[in-house]
């Protein structure tokens, strides 16, 4: 028996989050789309509790949540303020950068109070030419 066809659009969609060198967290536009991030929304963070590089998050309203990062905006730009999060658990952001893969993860919905992801980091060395964006 065949099962339903997939869909490319479902698939193709590389949704990231990066960690900028002043410790915001940034947002590509597959993320600003797929999770329909605006500033009327929030994201809750929760650390996994056996891998210290990866988190899970969600995107919330912003009023519905008051231990939620809000979501701000600066030109076409949206992130979240993070650095004391980010200091706290002691990623290198100065020196390397964390780039978010964002996985769609609707185990943890009901735990983190709306569509879980999770939030797989990688990183590099972060060079003197590159941008952060």
């Amino acid at each position: 028996m065949i099962g339903e066809i997939f869909n490319a659009k479902d698939y193709s969609l590389k949704p990231k989050a990066t960690i900028q060198q002043t410790g915001k967290t940034g947002f590509n536009a597959d993320a600003i789309n797929q999770l329909k991030i605006d500033e009327n929304k929030a994201v809750v963070l929760a650390p996994d509790t056996q891998d210290k590089k990866v988190l899970y998050m969600a995107v919330v309203e912003a009023d519905n949540c008051e231990h939620a990062f809000p979501i701000r905006k600066s030109g076409a730009y949206y992130y979240i303020n993070t650095k004391q999060l980010y200091d706290h658990m002691e990623f290198d952001y100065t020196n390397n950068t964390i780039m978010f893969d964002l996985v769609r993860c609707d185990k943890y919905d009901d735990v983190i109070g709306g569509e879980c992801y999770k939030m797989i980091a990688r990183s590099h060395t972060r060079t003197s030419d590159e941008n952060d964006v």
